[in-house]
């Protein structure tokens, strides 16, 4: 009788997921195809960084009146970030700290909470990449990559956390790759560590979601395909099937993403679908999806 009973409330439960989700799946409907309204975030406190795509995100929310805190390990960036920021009004500080390091993120938001104040957006955005096969990644370098691209996450978060629970207000951003979603065979060690950043975004939302706190604290985590941010990354990917995304038009997709409160962003956007139409079919079925669409072979080929 209990077996039986227990059926029959695994399928009411069922049942009640179906019913509850319409009115959801409707709405998401309409709130994709609808324009969003972006929040005001003038007078908030958000970090950024000394280069690259935290550069370009900090100087976009500068512009929307945001107190931008710059924490690099290059403090000679972030001072001359922040100084270009200054020169065009915005209030914008300069920290050095290597956020893999728990000690070195729990003494920085000592310091920031103690000075410039709590932060309200915190931008994880610390990652190397690295294309390379296993085997031909040398294990001390190796260990770097997982260290910054995982625990600059997980720690930063930890340490900033708490403050956003008692002031009931905060916003987490985690910069992750396409390369959590679709795992890149050329940088095993990069892909590794991004597929660790989804999962840790995915368990956080879940966590402040079920603590009560996900009215308030909003997450997103941002997955874009492959941005031209440095030399070493143009170079490689000499014949990618997709166009590699421009610095300033990855952080403007980004913020606005932010602004509309969006907990997940695809760049470009129809590799989200892409990837989860592919993820249902056989695995020899996403390899020749990889062979012919995406042409892994021909990504480093000069010829």
């Amino acid at each position: 009788m209990n077996v039986f009973m227990e059926k029959v409330s695994i399928v009411v439960d069922f049942a009640t997921v179906l019913v509850l989700a319409v009115p959801i799946v409707i709405y998401t409907i309409i709130r994709s195809v609808l324009p969003r309204s972006l929040k005001d975030v003038a007078g908030q406190k958000i970090t950024g960084g000394g280069n690259g795509l935290g550069k370009a995100m900090a100087a976009q929310f500068a512009a929307r009146g945001c107190t931008v805190i710059l924490v690099d390990i290059d403090l000679a960036a972030a001072e001359r970030t922040a100084s270009e920021l200054k020169n065009v009004g915005a209030e914008a500080y300069a920290f050095r700290a290597d956020v893999s390091s728990y000690e070195h993120v729990a003494a920085l938001a000592i310091e920031l909470n103690s000075t410039v104040g709590p932060i309200d957006i915190l931008v994880n955005n610390a990652g190397i990449v690295n294309f390379n096969s296993l085997q031909n990644t040398n294990e001390e370098f190796a260990g770097r990559i997982l260290d910054v691209n995982i625990k600059s996450h997980v720690w930063m978060t930890k340490v900033f956390l708490e403050k956003m629970i008692e002031n009931k207000r905060g916003h987490i951003v985690a910069i992750s790759s396409m390369s959590g979603m679709y795992a890149f065979p050329w940088a095993v060690i990069y892909s590794t560590s991004k597929y660790a950043v989804n999962g840790f975004m995915s368990a956080l939302t879940e966590q402040l979601r079920l603590q009560g706190h996900s009215k308030y604290i909003r997450t997103t985590c941002v997955c874009p395909y492959y941005i031209a941010t440095r030399k070493d990354i143009v170079d490689f990917l000499k014949k990618p099937r997709f166009e590699i995304l421009t610095t300033e038009r990855t952080a403007q997709v980004i913020v606005e993403g932010i602004l509309q409160n969006k907990d997940f962003i695809a760049i470009p956007p129809f590799f989200e679908i892409g990837v989860k139409i592919m993820q249902l079919f056989p695995l020899r079925v996403q390899q020749l999806v990889r062979d012919y669409i995406i042409r892994e072979y021909d990504l480093n080929s000069s010829n």
